[in-house]
């Protein structure tokens, strides 16, 4: 039986992911992040008829003219393509090769030349970490230990492959510039990203909006608490975007947020 993360994945993405894996064709995304945008596969060239979720609406409404953005969990690069239609560069991480090559046919549908795909997954110390998948959600892979050990036990079709990872800090000491804005849904390991990033959070504090995951409620409220306290830790103001307000400095954890903004 399907476990509290793997639920996240309805059989509506699944879908919509095969399709993307699977359909050659390219048109203008109707609906999402991506809408107006060029896109192959998935099912955006159906008209939407509800109301845009608060991510969407959040993210579109955010400012990125002449900003740098990283992508941290390229998936299919919707985001990547709003962050390149907005913004002056981003630069896009996503360790898994089959994902990578469609965030890379999207962003040549669009005629964008201002990405740059880095090809390693992010942590809090450089090394290799096995990532564990669905075969239809290569985009969702993950390296922690309990969403990795929930994808073995109910994916349909689970795969692994064996990354390289590293740190923010290390890649902006390498020579990346400093990031306006950094995105990041990595399935369960942005705790590890945060920790990664330290010396930019210290030092420059762009805008952070994470992604928060969990096997169960108390692992969701965990990662929370530890996403949310390391911004905290570093002067930041956290926005639920779901709920559409700051959260106190005093305010409980709940474990119910799914995204987080810290400015």
């Amino acid at each position: 039986m399907a476990g509290f993360y793997s639920r996240e994945y309805s059989y509506k993405q699944r879908l919509v992911s095969w399709l993307s894996q699977n359909a050659n064709f390219t048109y203008t995304c109707r609906r999402g992040v991506a809408r107006g945008l060029k896109r192959k596969g998935g099912l955006a060239f159906l008209p939407n008829f509800a109301q845009p979720t608060a991510e969407e609406t959040f993210l579109r409404g955010l400012d990125l003219r002449d900003k740098i953005v990283f992508d941290v969990g390229g998936f299919m690069g919707l985001m990547t393509l709003l962050f390149a239609s907005r913004g002056k560069r981003v630069f896009t991480f996503e360790p898994n090769p089959e994902a990578r090559q469609r965030i890379q046919a999207n962003l040549d549908a669009n005629g964008f030349d201002c990405v740059t795909l880095r090809g390693v997954a992010l942590g809090d110390r450089p090394g290799k970490v096995e990532l564990v998948f669905d075969a239809l959600m290569a985009g969702g892979a993950s390296g922690d230990a309990k969403v990795s050990a929930e994808l073995r036990a109910t994916a349909a079709h689970p795969r692994t492959i064996e990354a390289e990872v590293t740190t923010l800090d290390r890649e902006i000491e390498a020579g990346l510039p400093v990031p306006d804005l950094v995105k990041i849904d990595v399935e369960g390991m942005e705790c590890a990203v945060l920790r990664g990033m330290r010396n930019l959070l210290a030092t420059r504090k762009p805008w952070v909006y994470v992604e928060l995951h969990g096997t169960d409620g108390a692992d969701k409220q965990a990662k929370a608490s530890g996403a949310i306290n390391a911004l905290r830790e570093f002067g930041y103001r956290i926005y639920d975007v779901e709920r559409g307000v700051y959260i106190a400095p005093d305010d409980p954890v709940t474990g119910k947020e799914s995204h987080i903004f810290g400015d």
